[in-house]
């Protein structure tokens, strides 16, 4: 109500924020709520520190996050395997890189050794005088470093509970957490690290995963280069002073049934970081998605279920007294996101899963419409409009591509892998060329068919020509879904 008045003199602060190089003294203060990790927390340890920042100071910060990013991806100044707070990058597109990364190296008779490095505190121990040399690398002005040295130095933080609060400190040392810029930061300081990896990598923020491939013959070939890239991080590490716990960091052989039975795991050579064995496991969770060695996806598709049984049953007790339009926003914005997550990562799911998921999104159409447990949906399906769960897998996946070919933001490391078929005749374009046809990569095994990229090209072709010629991404999703409505004889409301 009062934001005509006040506006003004925001924005005259902020401006005079960002021209005389001064980040405002009171915004540098935050609060630091420990909130327990388990039921009952018996170490500090077991707390997680919440850090609370004042609302303006992340205003000034979204407006710099805004013009730095834009900077850097102006001039790649990015590392091309970073999808940490990037526009058009998330976890889902570096998943979907690492996955492919794998069926390819089982397409050619090859198994991955891949390895999760968990740093410790990673955003609270970056040191302020080398991310501000990093800054000052990046060929920004003099003025723009100072607003940062001010930005980063002279903070303070307290500890508060619901009865009482800490003394002030100072804090001498990393990003501020819960910052717009934090991530954005520690991503361009981790930046000098990735320059000297030579093994297969990618980064989200602290979250680094090398993986390299070979035959089952050779895996001590795959096992020696993580090695060495341990060894270059281990280095890295201690001279500017970050911490990676080896407990913590986990590794897995990634393969086909075949080519795994050909490997002794308890003979085959360690992955090892400062001297310390980082064990080979049977999974691992990346990213949120739940990996097992031979690309199953059954611990996944689990982990899935029992999510939505336990939001399902909270909001149950909720079923006879919340009006139908409630439950739909409730089931689309608690349930479905649980169901989506990553899905366009593992597409390589068999009948028996694919329909276990299938029976999941059921269960959010018996909790809106009160229907018992084999009481036929058909109908109530229909009436939501919500696409069959493989159906629904298809426009994540078309929603990706799109944004890969339209959208100059999209990584690179997608981009890549897609090209509209280029064939001429007598010096004229093909109609393909005009229709956005892709072209289909080549790959040996069965396996790599239901890759990313294998599956969004074929779907891609198989779109009427008015579809892929979409002028715009929300145009795009509504085509799409209504072709998919036509395919199944719905009437388009």
């Amino acid at each position: 109500m009062i934001l005509d008045v006040i506006l003004p003199h925001i924005t005259n602060l902020i401006n005079y924020s960002l021209l005389c190089s001064s980040f405002p003294s009171l915004w540098k203060k935050a609060f630091i709520l420990p909130l327990p990790k388990v039921p009952n927390p018996t170490s500090l340890s077991q707390f997680r520190p919440i850090s609370i920042l004042p609302f303006l100071s992340k205003v000034l910060e979204r407006l710099v996050f805004e013009q730095l990013s834009s900077y850097l991806s102006n001039n790649q100044l990015l590392n091309p395997f970073q999808s940490g707070f990037r526009p058009g990058h998330s976890t889902v597109t570096a998943l979907i890189k690492v996955t492919d990364d794998i069926r390819h190296n089982i397409d050619h008779q090859q198994v991955t050794v891949l390895a999760l490095l968990d740093f410790s505190n990673a955003f609270n121990s970056v040191d302020f005088e080398l991310l501000l040399g990093v800054i000052q690398s990046l060929n920004v002005s003099p003025a723009v470093v100072s607003w940062f040295e001010s930005y980063l130095k002279g903070r303070q933080q307290c500890v508060r509970t619901d009865a009482e609060s800490s003394s002030w400190c100072p804090v001498l040392a990393g990003v501020p957490q819960g910052g717009v810029l934090s991530p954005l930061l520690f991503s361009l300081f981790i930046n000098i690290l990735a320059n000297k990896l030579t093994s297969n990598y990618h980064l989200y923020a602290d979250d680094l995963q090398l993986y390299a491939g070979a035959p089952p013959e050779s895996l001590s070939t795959a096992v020696s280069v993580i090695n060495e890239n341990l060894e270059t991080i281990s280095k890295w590490v201690k001279s500017f002073g970050l911490l990676l716990n080896p407990s913590k960091s986990q590794a897995i052989i990634l393969g086909s049934s075949r080519m795994l039975r050909k490997i002794d795991v308890s003979a085959a050579m360690r992955v090892m970081y400062d001297q310390t064995v980082i064990s080979y496991v049977a999974s691992v969770k990346n990213l949120g998605v739940i990996m097992d060695c031979t690309l199953s996806w059954i611990p996944q598709v689990d982990a899935v279920s029992k999510k939505m049984f336990a939001s399902f049953h909270s909001l149950k007790r909720l079923q006879y007294f919340l009006p139908l339009n409630t439950k739909v926003t409730l089931a689309q914005s608690l349930l479905f996101p649980i169901l989506d997550y990553a899905d366009v990562s593992y597409l390589d799911l068999t009948e028996e899963l694919l329909n276990k998921l299938e029976r999941l999104q059921n269960l959010c159409i018996r909790f809106i419409f009160g229907l018992r447990k084999y009481d036929h949906i058909s109908e109530y399906r229909a009436q939501l409009q919500w696409l069959p769960i493989r159906l629904r897998r298809n426009t994540h996946i078309l929603n990706i591509l799109y944004s890969v070919l339209n959208n100059p933001s999209s990584p690179q490391y997608l981009k890549c892998k897609f090209s509209f078929l280029c064939s001429h005749s007598q010096g004229r374009a093909l109609r393909s060329v005009e229709n956005k046809l892709l072209s289909i990569p080549d790959h040996n095994a069965a396996s790599y068919s239901d890759s990313f990229a294998m599956k969004a090209a074929c779907l891609w072709n198989s779109l009427p020509e008015e579809v892929r010629q979409s002028p715009s991404m929300a145009t795009f999703k509504k085509n799409v879904k209504h072709h998919y409505f036509e395919s199944l004889g719905w009437q388009v409301k």
